[in-house]
């Protein structure tokens, strides 16, 4: 049998995306506190108290994140969709936990804890999926299964037709690359303008108005992006293409595509101002796709469902275009 591998790396890969919705999390905090206060008034946590708290909810979703894990292992499972799972219930508990001992570096508004809960768990499940997707497979000790009499043991390699397997998880991965790159944007857009002007927001507003960005773009963009993945996917699938400069070609080239599709609804010189950023998202989209997609054998043809042997005649025979004659008297 086999088993996901205990991998430090894949650990960390893992806790990316925890890690981003922490940060989410915290800022939402701090632009709360600055929004609600009187101008000048706003009494921030202590950058000490923020950063234990950011570092103390981290450390125990990647402890609950590994114990799942070897549980998973114990029983040798190593499926994506239970890995996902896995994630997402142990960032579930991971969420519960901080919120029962107040580990939050201030407490969150009332009536809000089930909601903002949804991001922790989405995160653990990409978690739990990446984590599964860099680590890899290996023989677990002494569960090597044993020759079947019945059917024959299954090939150490594969030399046949592969293609690109269609992944859930690859996709929800790859479509919220547009909130994060408009995350980013505006971050360093909001530093520039602190930077000119340094009594202009205070480091809530920095610090949450990229958050806000981000699950504002992810909320309006999360459906079209997935669509547009999926496009991208089967696109190359049908013309059989397979690599990851491919996949980012191909999306760079949808993404132009649908840009110019929305100019023609709209202006057309809006073209020269989304193209850019589109083509840069598809082909970062595309070439995720693919890297965490991964490939699968193509599959064998449906059996046919044959009442008359005579009619079990191939395409190119001349009985396919010629008739038989029969005279008759």
């Amino acid at each position: 049998m086999y088993a996901v591998k205990n991998s430090s790396r894949a650990l960390l890969v893992a806790l990316i995306p925890l890690a981003a919705v922490h940060v989410l999390l915290h800022a939402f905090v701090l632009l709360g506190i600055q929004g609600t206060a009187a101008p000048g008034q706003a009494e921030l946590p202590a950058p000490d108290k923020v950063l234990i708290s950011y570092v103390t909810r981290l450390a125990i979703d990647a402890a609950l994140l590994f114990a799942g894990h070897l549980a998973l292992r114990q029983g040798a499972i190593h499926s994506r969709m239970a890995y996902g799972l896995m994630g997402g219930t142990m960032a579930a508990a991971g969420y519960a936990f901080a919120i029962r001992d107040h580990l939050a570096s201030v407490a969150l508004s009332a009536g809000s804890e089930i909601t903002i809960g949804l991001l922790p768990v989405i995160a653990g499940m990409i978690a739990g999926f990446l984590y599964s997707q860099v680590a890899g497979l290996e023989t677990v000790a002494g569960r090597q299964p044993q020759p079947s009499t019945e059917a024959p043991a299954a090939p150490r390699t594969f030399d046949g037709p592969v293609r690109v397997r269609s992944s859930l998880a690859a996709v929800a991965i790859s479509a919220v690359i547009p909130a994060v790159m408009t995350a980013l944007l505006s971050f360093m857009f909001m530093a520039l303008v602190q930077g000119f002007e340094p009594k202009a927001f205070g480091p809530g507003v920095i610090a949450g108005v990229p958050a806000q960005m981000f699950l504002a773009v992810l909320i309006a963009t999360i459906v079209p992006s997935a669509i547009f993945v999926l496009a991208t996917h089967h696109i190359a699938r049908a013309f059989g293409r397979s690599r990851g400069l491919e996949y980012a070609a191909i999306g760079s080239g949808v993404a132009a595509l649908c840009v110019f599709l929305i100019a023609i609804a709209v202006r057309v010189d809006t073209a020269f101002v989304l193209l850019p950023p589109a083509i840069m998202n598809g082909a970062i989209m595309g070439a995720l796709y693919r890297r965490f997609a991964g490939i699968e054998p193509v599959p064998l043809p449906e059996a046919v469902i044959a009442t008359d042997e005579h009619a079990l005649v191939g395409a190119d025979h001349p009985s396919r275009r010629e008739h038989g004659v029969i005279l008759s008297n």
